[in-house]
């Protein structure tokens, strides 16, 4: 059995608003992390509304696709990485908040474990109360 691999947190700023791009070590090499946020509709809802994707995914789903709720938006991560040929795109990818699904980006784990996306951090800075926790973890030494 392989051991869980030990996640560590993204320096994320959510006050920073989105999107964001940073550059952060993990194990020997140094990976370009860029987040953004794309939503529909809520031009009219005030900075400080959030909306948890969380929340949104954990509601039950009814049997037909055709009645389904539809988030009112979703994070998407792109992970760029040292290759032989110069920087590579290692995962591109919408990512939703369930702690327990772990993506793989070649030699690294990633969880969307929070993600609460004031209407003020799109496209912009502030304390609004966002709040985006996100683990990556090496996946082999």
């Amino acid at each position: 059995m392989t051991p869980e691999p030990l996640f560590h947190r993204l320096p994320v700023e959510p006050d920073a608003g989105l999107p964001q791009v940073f550059r952060c070590p993990v194990g020997d090499a140094a990976y370009d992390f860029a987040l953004y946020a794309s939503f529909e509709g809520g031009e009219d809802d005030p900075p400080e509304t959030l909306y948890d994707l969380a929340e949104w995914s954990r509601l039950p789903q009814p049997m037909e696709t055709a009645l389904q709720p539809t988030p009112p938006g979703h994070l998407v991560l792109r992970v760029t990485g040292p290759g032989t040929d110069g920087p590579r795109v290692l995962f591109l990818r919408k990512l939703v908040p369930e702690p327990d699904l772990v993506h793989e980006a070649g030699p690294l784990a990633l969880k969307l474990v929070e993600a609460r996306v004031a209407r003020g951090n799109l496209n912009g800075g502030g304390h609004y109360g966002s709040r985006i926790v996100i683990g990556v973890a090496r996946r082999w030494a």
